[in-house]
């Protein structure tokens, strides 16, 4: 419990940190869509709020792939930095930390996991108003829960940490 808390206050002090020295922009919204490990096929928005920093909310899942059915919402803050591209008025580099929830139903139960992922990219400018942005890094798994459909199976809570590879590719239309 004192490790989530320790992580959760570093990422509080950094979003709350990241734009004391940036200068606000006219509002920059990007229409995003992507696939990525953890979040699958997802879309969303973003919403540049300073110089070098990005806020996003992202709900996306399996469309159907899988035998269940899976979700997932993503909520993350990307901070920018290092040259500009040609066609953008932000760096190109960024770093980007985030929370995702994913929810598995099967047919005889459902899983809930949460999610902290730290991962670094780079954005590639195509036009003004479009481009593509990569990243890898790793993601936390911090909690998962199993709850049985039947209701006479006990539900199953874990809360150790498992650390796994993330891979992240977007497009975004910007506004």
């Amino acid at each position: 419990m004192v490790k989530i808390r320790v992580y959760i206050g570093i990422l509080v002090l950094l979003f709350a940190f990241s734009g004391v020295y940036g200068q606000i922009i006219k509002t920059r919204l990007d229409f995003v869509g992507g696939f990525s490990a953890r979040e699958y096929l997802h879309g969303g928005i973003r919403y540049q709020y300073t110089d070098f920093t990005q806020l996003g909310a992202y709900y996306g899942g399996d469309v159907g792939i899988y035998h269940e059915l899976i979700t997932t919402w993503c909520l993350d803050h990307m901070v920018h930095f290092g040259n500009h591209g040609f066609y953008s008025n932000r760096p190109v580099w960024y770093v980007r930390q985030g929370f995702t929830q994913k929810k598995s139903i099967a047919s005889d139960r459902t899983y809930n996991f949460s999610y902290v992922n730290i991962a670094a990219g780079r954005e590639f400018g195509i036009k003004n108003w479009l481009g593509v942005n990569a990243d890898l890094g790793f993601i936390l798994q911090v909690r998962e829960r199993m709850e049985w459909k039947a209701p006479d199976l006990e539900d199953i809570y874990d809360s150790k940490w498992y650390t796994l590879a993330l891979v992240r590719i977007q497009l975004f239309v910007s506004l």
